[in-house]
């Protein structure tokens, strides 16, 4: 994958090609540069932080992450490879996977929501993306399979939305509405019964959707006590 957006950074802009500068020296190697960015991303922190570690220009820094994530936007092969809509084979797949893992047939995967801590939200935006943690963060909603695979993710709702406002805001509904998501489905069998819409494991807040499978808020016998674990458990994919 490294090799393929580097390939991609490389055609689309000279900075991420190993050249030679007007004094005859080699300039920084492309996966140092690569490499800076990542540490950014992955530390949350200015490239300052790493400029003595990998011996680098300030300037030459500051180009390393927005470079970067320009190029992973527009490099087709990974968008086509990791965020592309499940095909019906895919959806078999899934199915299949989280019937062997999890014992649930039809699970195409966990549904939910977290808040990334924004930071370095402008001030005039606080209002909007402050919520009850009085820290101003970001909403991400995703669909993960067992393997961490990522087939919906949805990115950038302000904080102050819960995941209803969020949900209902989602490509993942609109699809659901207006029928492109009926393209996934297909016949499974449920202790002798034949289903045909795939589900999603999701928390109590979700509304009750035929699509969406979610614990016993208070669980009385072995049986519903036994589903709300084995269902809270699995639900932790994502």
């Amino acid at each position: 994958m490294v090799e393929t957006l580097l390939t991609h950074l490389a055609k689309r802009d000279s900075f991420w090609r190993k050249t030679v500068c007007r004094a005859g020296k080699p300039t920084i190697c492309p996966y140092v540069k690569f490499l800076m960015a990542m540490k950014m991303i992955c530390y949350g922190v200015s490239g300052n932080s790493f400029v003595d570690y990998f011996q680098m220009g300030e300037s030459t820094t500051h180009r390393c992450f927005p470079l970067l994530t320009k190029g992973v936007v527009s490099c087709r092969p990974l968008a086509n490879q990791y965020l592309r809509r499940p095909s019906k084979t895919d959806a078999r797949n899934i199915v299949s996977m989280h019937e062997r893992v999890h014992k649930i047939p039809g699970m195409m995967g966990s549904l939910d929501v977290t808040k990334v801590h924004w930071k370095k939200c402008p001030t005039a935006w606080k209002g909007q993306f402050q919520g009850r943690e009085k820290i101003a963060s970001i909403g991400v909603e995703a669909v993960v399979d067992n393997n961490l695979w990522f087939w919906h993710a949805a990115f950038g709702f302000p904080g102050t939305l819960n995941n209803i406002n969020i949900w209902e805001r989602s490509s993942l509904y609109k699809s659901m509405i207006d029928g492109r998501h009926e393209e996934l489905n297909f016949e499974f069998m449920v202790d002798g019964e034949v289903f045909d819409k795939l589900i999603y494991l999701v928390d109590g807040i979700y509304p009750p959707l035929t699509r969406f499978l979610s614990s016993e808020s208070d669980p009385h016998t072995k049986l519903a006590i036994s589903y709300a674990q084995d269902q809270e458990a699995f639900r932790k994919d994502v």
